[in-house]
């Protein structure tokens, strides 16, 4: 495999340049906090649950074998933290469009691509109102980049349920959309 900076970053961690570390946490964190958010859907247990993320790398160290992206596993721990989470709460609130955003402007593909705020808005509501795991797919591929096999070992899922969630999920959004109206155009 491949090592990108991320890797590179933490093997020099693991290598005794603590420093390095930082460049970890600063190049994952934004994009955990958003998926653990769409997860969870409260912005400080996102917070909260992204930190401990950060800590098994330092508590576990060898968990991460180098053998997927750091942003994979990142991914696959912080979505384990999640599920535990919401395992232990017992009512999930539901947020408003305007509670979605925070104001500011993310850095993914999918909001690159968006219109802007009003837009991004109202696609990560149509999310969160498919399936936990249609919209989980989805926000992974569009928002993060994931590549399928980067989210089925984020999901825990095999590359052919990975395939079948995505087509559903695509048919689920669109169908939502068109029920909603949506006035944009979308790339699914």
């Amino acid at each position: 495999m491949e090592y990108g900076e991320g890797e590179r970053l933490y093997r020099q961690y693991l290598e005794g340049d603590e420093a390095s570390l930082d460049g970890v946490i600063l190049r994952y964190k934004d994009g955990l906090i958003r998926f653990l958010h769409y997860l969870v859907r409260d912005w400080h247990t996102a917070e909260d649950l992204s930190e401990d993320c950060f800590v098994e790398l330092i508590v576990h160290p060898r968990r991460y074998r180098f053998q997927s992206s750091l942003k994979t596993y990142l991914y696959a721990v912080a979505r384990h933290k999640a599920m535990s989470h919401l395992r232990r709460r017992t009512a999930l609130p539901l947020l408003s469009l305007d509670a979605l955003s925070g104001g500011e402007e993310a850095d993914g593909p999918a909001f690159s691509e968006a219109a802007g705020r009003e837009r991004r808005e109202a696609l990560l509501g149509a999310l969160k109102s498919l399936p936990r795991d249609y919209g989980t797919v989805l926000y992974l591929r569009y928002f993060e980049g994931l590549s399928s096999e980067e989210i089925s070992r984020v999901m825990k899922k095999s590359l052919k349920q990975v395939y079948n969630l995505s087509s559903r999920a695509k048919n689920a959004l669109k169908t939502r959309l068109e029920k909603d109206e949506w006035p944009y155009e979308t790339a699914f």
